[in-house]
Formats: structure tokens, C-alpha cells, sequence
């Protein structure tokens, strides 16, 4: 969120202009920009060299907070601003743009009407996959029951700038700090709108122990790191990299190794254990604090149906719910997540802490 918060401070204060309230004109529209490249390549990932050329194209996009927890990685990044652009269609989907003169279609709502234009632009539906720009912006019109020309010179770029706008609007959700509501459970938008304050917390408040259930440890080094430096004892759960597909499995099997041989090499207080079972909850108890959320399977359309790696696991960015273990409904919280990741640590299928060292060639 702060590195968010570096290019949103920029924006002028909303004003309302011809029926939209609107951050910044300017800002919408070179966003929009942005999205045009990852619009016109169908949001394929042609390679190394081409995903880092367009994020150096894309600075606005490449900047959101989303983006950025993914790291390094450009595969990450790429794969994470992607999703970022697809949750925005998705929300059109909830509200028409006045601003789009639409031909009357029905039973389409306008706003499903636009969605579906995108997602044949983006690439993103059985007939457009794969297609060159040209027919994906023929099939875009068709959704809207324009011609061709009619599309690319008067409504593509409105399209667009809806878009942009999405990313905009969710990228300025500042919740307020955990600390400062009334006991009871909270509710975020994101893992990222926790992150930093769970590891001020754990800098003050010193804990003794955590307990972490992840799918991956790729965008969790900061509170870890946080955790030893107050010498807590840290019980990790992670799922284990043989047993997942696509291109989790390297990033995951990276960052895992990057942990246990960086992080918190020689570490003694760090137990770590593999999982097996498919990622379902992942939650964190640090001390007083308790924060759960879900992974969620998601369809990659921009692959076939019938490869298995078009199914995705996907956590970061979805709800996150909190509390304090000294409050009742917190606590409530509290002792189920700990039965369940004891469960889940002595399952049948979860491998102990020497195999999963194996695992990652890390020697005992």
C-alpha cells in the first residue's frame, strides 16, 4: 500500500466531470495506455524478455501495491498484474459505464455487455484466445453490436479508461488500522493491508511464538524475518512444491529455498513442514493476533480447459479476516485455527521437518 501511495498522492482530489467523479484525467488515461499493450498481446506471456519490457513500460501498473508483493519475480509480477487487470473486469461487470454509448442488446445489463467486450479484447473467452488483435477487437464490437471501426475509434479507448479507473479506485482502499477499532473481527480487502501493521506489532509486542499456514512463502520474507529478529519460535506450514503445477511450482520452490537457507539459516526456533492436501485456509497466529483467510481456485483462460495448469491457486488478494485472541470473538478465531493446523501438521500427508529439508536439498 505505501508504494501505492507513492504515485496516488500525486492525483489531484476528485472532481466530478461530465457524470464521472474522477481522480485525475490524465492518470486514467495513462493507465489506460498501459493497458492497451497488455490488451493488444491478448495478456500472453511471450517470454522473459517480453514480460520485462512491458513492465518497464507499464511504471503506474508496475507500481501498485499488488504487484509489488510479488517481488522480483517478473513471472510474478506479470502473473499478479494480470489478475489485477481481470479483477477490474470482473467488477464492471457489477456497473454500467454511462460514458460507453452501448446499442441495446439484451438480456445483457450495460455493465456485462462492456465486460464481455473486454474479455474478448483481453483474449480472455474460447473464440478470442489466441486471436490476432485485430479479430479480438472484432469480436469485442460484436459484443456491443458496433462495427469494427465504430469500436477502435470510439469506444476501445473509453473501455480502457474504464478499466483503468477500477484499478485506480481499488488501489486507494486505505482500511484503518487494526488497532484502532472496536474488539470484534475485521475484515480487509487484502493480505497486503495487514502486512505492515502485523509486523509493527511484532516488532513492539515482541511475541513468543507464531504459528503460519501458506500455500507459499514467496511473499510472507518480511514477517518472517521480523519474527526471528524478536527470537520468536515459528511453527511454518507450506504446501509442498512437488505437488503443485504451472508456474507457482518454481517461484514456490525458490522462495522456500531462498527462506531456510537465507532468512533464517541457522535458526533454530523455525520449524518448517510440507503439506500435501490441496490449499484451502491459510491463517496466522502471532501472538495475540489471529488473521485468516482462503485460497481460492481460479480459471486461467488464457489456457486451454483441459490443462491442468489453467486451474490456479490464489490467496494474497483475496478477504482477510482478523481479531485478537483476548477478545471473544477473536478467540473463537483463534482455537479453530489451532486445531486445524495441528490437524494439518501431523497429517497423514504432511511431510516432517527432515523430509521436507530433503525436499529442498537443504542439508540437515
Amino acid at each position: 500500500m505505501e508504494i501505492a501511495a507513492l504515485w496516488i498522492s500525486k492525483l489531484d482530489p476528485p472532481t466530478v466531470a461530465e457524470g464521472r467523479t474522477r481522480m485525475d484525467a490524465s492518470q486514467i488515461n495513462d493507465v489506460a495506455v498501459e493497458l492497451r499493450q497488455f490488451a493488444k498481446a491478448g495478456l500472453r506471456d511471450d517470454g522473459a524478455q517480453r514480460r520485462r519490457r512491458v513492465l518497464e513500460r507499464s511504471p503506474i501498473l508496475g507500481a501498485l501495491n499488488r504487484v509489488q508483493v510479488a517481488g522480483a519475480d517478473s513471472k510474478a509480477r506479470y502473473e499478479y498484474l494480470i489478475q489485477a487487470i481481470i479483477d477490474a473486469v470482473d467488477n464492471i461487470r457489477q456497473t454500467a459505464s454511462p460514458e460507453v454509448p452501448i446499442l441495446p442488446a439484451p438480456p445483457l445489463s450495460g455493465g456485462a455487455r462492456e465486460a464481455h467486450a473486454l474479455r474478448a479484447l483481453f483474449g480472455l473467452t474460447g473464440q478470442s484466445r489466441g486471436k490476432t488483435w485485430r479479430v479480438r477487437q472484432e469480436l469485442a464490437a460484436g459484443s456491443l453490436n458496433v462495427s469494427w471501426d465504430y469500436f477502435r475509434h470510439d469506444l476501445q479507448e473509453e473501455l480502457l479508461r474504464t478499466v483503468a479507473e477500477q484499478i485506480l479506485n481499488a488501489a486507494q482502499n486505505h482500511p484503518p488500522s487494526i488497532f484502532a477499532r472496536n474488539p470484534g473481527l475485521w475484515g480487509f480487502v487484502t493480505q497486503n493491508d495487514i502486512e505492515t501493521e502485523t509486523i509493527d506489532y511484532i516488532r513492539r509486542a515482541k511475541p513468543r511464538t507464531a504459528t503460519m499456514l501458506e500455500f507459499s512463502t514467496a511473499t510472507t520474507g518480511a514477517i518472517l524475518r521480523a519474527l526471528r529478529d524478536v527470537d520468536a519460535s515459528v511453527y511454518l506450514l507450506a504446501a509442498n512444491p512437488e505437488r503443485v503445477s504451472g508456474w507457482h511450482q518454481a517461484r514456490m520452490r525458490r522462495a522456500l529455498t531462498d527462506l531456510v537457507q537465507i532468512d533464517i539459516k541457522n535458526y533454530d526456533k523455525f520449524k518448517l513442514r510440507l503439506y500435501g492436501v490441496p490449499p484451502s485456509l491459510r491463517g496466522r497466529q502471532i501472538g495475540e493476533l489471529v488473521v485468516l483467510g482462503w485460497y481460492t481456485y481460479r480459471d486461467n483462460k488464457r489456457m486451454d480447459a483441459f490443462d491442468p495448469a489453467s486451474v490456479e491457486v490464489w490467496g494474497h488478494d483475496n478477504a482477510i479476516v482478523a481479531g485478537r485472541h483476548g477478545d471473544s470473538d477473536g478467540a473463537v478465531l483463534a482455537t479453530w485455527f489451532s486445531r486445524e493446523f495441528e490437524r494439518l501438521w501431523t497429517h497423514r500427508s504432511t511431510l516432517d521437518e527432515a523430509t521436507s529439508a530433503g525436499i529442498l536439498a537443504v542439508p540437515e
